[in-house]
């Protein structure tokens, strides 16, 4: 997505149903297409990544975040079950994914970080992780859950825990602020400064902000049906954005 797209759209997400919406700024929700199950955007917002598994093989596919339909090879395949394909979208880029097995614990992991070389990708690092889609900020940061609920900022090999506990997280479009949910409450965090706002919500199942770094959007469910909501961070006011038939799974500027 180029920002001449993005500017006609206030916030993008994914559902249950594995599809790709768009909410225009105008309220209209727009069905954009069908992606691969576990889908999560890459650093630049530009690719989503997805899985399919086949047996006991996983293959890791990429579509590119808009309305183009065109389906490419997969980036890799692995064995076991993985999770939630995360990509540092750069010319040496990153890829991340989550492997669970029958011993893993509930909820829990390994983390596997790769880097491009070429055509292929290498295995650089292995690491206990959440079940919860990690992301890649355009540093090349890599942000995920660790297995005591810690939101862990992790690059060139060194870790610095940010918060916990975190049950979500999302990270800014200038990667100075994020916002993170647990205990029924989210909280809006300034990497230098510490934490701005914090609120009340109930059942949230994902977090995103927008574009501007000013509106931060959270998703819950409930009964079978979801809400999206948007928080001001100056005003502090929330407003319903739409109702959704299915669970919304990741949001996006």
């Amino acid at each position: 997505m180029t920002n001449s797209i993005l500017s006609l759209y206030r916030v993008f997400f994914t559902d249950d149903n594995h599809q790709l919406w768009a909410v225009m700024r105008d309220g209209r929700l727009v069905l954009m297409k069908r992606i691969p199950p576990f889908c999560t955007f890459s650093s630049d917002r530009t690719i989503l990544t997805g899985v399919e598994i086949d047996g006991t093989q996983t293959h890791f596919h990429w579509v590119f975040a808009n309305f183009q339909k065109q389906t490419f090879p997969p980036i890799m395949s692995e064995s076991g079950y993985c999770y939630y394909p995360t990509l540092w979208n750069t010319p040496h880029a990153l890829f991340a994914f989550l492997r669970a097995d029958l011993l893993s614990p509930h909820g829990m992991g390994d983390l596997f970080v790769y880097r491009k070389a070429r055509t292929r990708y290498h295995l650089i690092e292995k690491i206990p992780g959440a079940m919860y889609p990690p992301f890649f900020g355009k540093s090349g940061a890599l942000y995920y859950i660790s297995p005591t609920q810690t939101l862990v900022k992790r690059i060139a090999g060194e870790e610095t825990p940010l918060f916990r506990p975190v049950s979500y997280f999302a990270l800014n479009p200038t990667e100075q602020e994020y916002a993170v949910y647990a205990d029924e409450t989210i909280r809006w965090i300034d990497f230098k400064i510490g934490q701005l706002r914090q609120f009340i919500a109930f059942d949230v199942t994902a977090l995103g902000f927008d574009e501007t770094g000013q509106y931060l959007f959270f998703a819950t469910h409930k009964h079978g049906s979801s809400c999206l909501y948007q928080y001001d961070k100056h005003s502090q006011e929330i407003t319903l954005v739409l109702n959704h038939a299915t669970k919304i799974t990741n949001l996006s500027f």
